[in-house]
């Protein structure tokens, strides 16, 4: 095995071990929000893995033998199993970061302007039904907005959804380039619209954005249940 098989197990460790080693800092705690974050991830990522290994198996993208170690399990590599493990994990935790460092600050109109995006999304996603992954990133994520926009228990963290994302786009793009670079994942150009910020193909950035808003959804509607729970204990304790 060569140095090169490591390549994607390495960023995904790169990826993975600042927020690792401050999962345990004293300002944000992020260790106590792990009841949340672990199921939010585990399940956000059974959709994205059968998307995945569908879009393998019809060749829309492919994974480089060179860059990956050989393990291999319903046709992804093992380092792609991880990916949906790890990244939303140094995503969680940017996503937190950002809440303690810029929580109050809010951005005006955000349903609407959410609305409108999932509108372009979707009306882009109908003009690109004939490439499979623009189509089905676009109109997903149409519909995952949408549907946050409209309920109101969660539209309420907007804001800081789009915070969290945004700044998780700088270190997705510095990975993302060079998975994309060398590369270690391969696409299809027939299936997107082969436009590239740098080599990256724009739908990641789609795609990104509907997997980090359904973790962070998830993540938001077990706390407030977890604290509907502990006040109806509380209650039956008086």
């Amino acid at each position: 095995m060569e140095y090169s098989n490591f390549t994607y197990l390495f960023l995904l460790l790169i990826a993975i071990a600042y927020p690792l080693a401050k999962s345990f800092e004293n300002r944000i705690r992020f260790y106590t929000k792990l009841k949340y974050i672990i199921p939010a991830i585990i399940i956000t990522a059974i959709p994205f893995l059968i998307w995945d290994i569908i879009f393998e198996n019809h060749h829309i993208w492919s994974f480089s033998a060179d860059h990956t170690i050989g393990i291999n399990m319903l046709g992804l590599p093992l380092e792609e199993w991880l990916f949906f493990l790890i990244i939303p994990y140094a995503c969680f935790f940017i996503y937190e970061t950002v809440i303690y460092f810029a929580g109050r600050v809010t951005f005006r109109y955000i349903r609407q302007t959410t609305l409108f995006l999932a509108f372009f999304l979707f009306l882009a996603g109908l003009l690109t039904v004939h490439l499979s992954y623009t189509f089905v990133s676009f109109i997903l994520a149409s519909i995952i907005l949408f549907i946050i926009a409209n309920k109101k228990h969660i539209a309420v963290h907007l804001s800081n959804f789009f915070k969290g994302y945004l700044v998780s786009l700088i270190p997705f793009f510095i990975i993302n380039g060079v998975l994309t670079k060398l590369p270690v994942v391969l696409y299809n150009n027939e299936e997107n619209l082969s436009l590239r910020i740098y080599s990256i193909p724009v739908e990641d950035a789609v795609y990104l954005l509907s997997l980090l808003f359904i973790n962070f959804s998830l993540y938001e509607i077990f706390k407030q249940y977890d604290r509907k729970r502990q006040a109806q204990a509380q209650n039956a304790n008086r």
